[in-house]
């Protein structure tokens, strides 16, 4: 079997061919927020840091924004929210690994406010592309829930490893052929690119948008310091316009649902392939 998946307490551990890929972390009585680290590029590089000093809420690969209702899911404080998983499942085939997580998402106080699902598949790598597309499901079960105007969030987000970020040498692109922080943050386009250096090894990780999400093409949270995020709703931050607004309400019994792929790659990959990528993602539905 390619794919073997192994749950020890509130862990998942995700290999192919007896290669660490990533672990799923959902404690939820010591965590904010469940997440995935390490995430590994195929030869067992990590690409993603974990809880760095200068933002310790970004947690390696995760979700969350920084205004549900009013509630921040997105920092990690004691007026925050907090993502507490209720069923993990799990499957590994020969050429797919699957990691399901049904969470809910409450107050400080413990008042639920939004059921969140989110499904991981791994795909088997070849030459040298590692594929994990990630579909996040909102469900509005308690209430209607309003998404407000924040930079603060990503309904994908990444913090990659220190040796990779922009400012260190990395490489920031996306599929307009803009480059780096200045022309990629708070700018929209199909698919983003952040590639480095770890232990002397070029490496990079893609994010890509699909057609059937909100706002289709997403606008980048991308930092030269590291951060790496696809963010819908803060429009008017990313336009620079505040009298612009990118809140949306789903009401009550409403579900709002996201598709994107996410490549671990080893080299520089260069656009026409991450096009590539990016049309055959486009091919799964919505």
């Amino acid at each position: 079997m390619t794919f073997e998946l192994k749950r020890i307490g509130d862990v998942v551990e995700v290999r192919e061919d007896n290669e660490l890929v990533s672990r799923y972390l959902f404690n939820s009585r010591t965590q904010f927020k469940p997440y995935f680290y390490p995430l590994n590029a195929p030869s067992g590089l990590c690409i993603t840091e974990d809880s760095p000093e200068d933002h310790v809420h970004h947690r390696s690969m995760w979700t969350a924004h920084g205004d549900v209702n009013g509630i921040d899911f997105w920092t990690e404080t004691s007026e925050s929210g907090k993502q507490i998983v209720k069923i993990v499942s799990i499957k590994d085939m020969e050429d797919f690994g699957i990691v399901e997580s049904n969470e809910v998402w409450i107050t400080k106080t413990g008042s639920p406010v939004i059921d969140v699902f989110r499904r991981f598949i791994f795909r088997k790598t070849l030459n040298g592309l590692r594929i994990i597309d990630v579909e996040v499901d909102f469900t509005a079960s308690y209430s209607d829930i309003k998404f407000g105007d924040t930079k603060e969030g990503g309904i994908i987000s990444l913090r990659v490893t220190p040796s990779m970020r922009e400012v260190t040498g990395g490489i920031i692109r996306n599929s307009r052929g803009d480059v780096g922080e200045g022309e990629c943050w708070g700018k929209r386009a199909e698919w983003c690119d952040y590639t480095g250096s770890v232990n002397g090894k070029t490496v990079g990780i893609a994010i890509f948008d699909h057609p059937s999400n909100l706002r289709y093409p997403t606008y980048w949270h991308v930092r030269a310091y590291g951060l790496f995020a696809a963010n819908p709703f803060g429009i008017s931050y990313f336009e620079g316009d505040k009298s612009l607004n990118g809140s949306l309400i789903i009401g009550k019994g409403g579900c709002l649902r996201f598709k994107y792929r996410v490549l671990a790659h080893l080299g520089v990959v260069d656009s026409n392939t991450l096009n590539k990528v990016f049309i055959d993602h486009c091919r799964i539905g919505g």
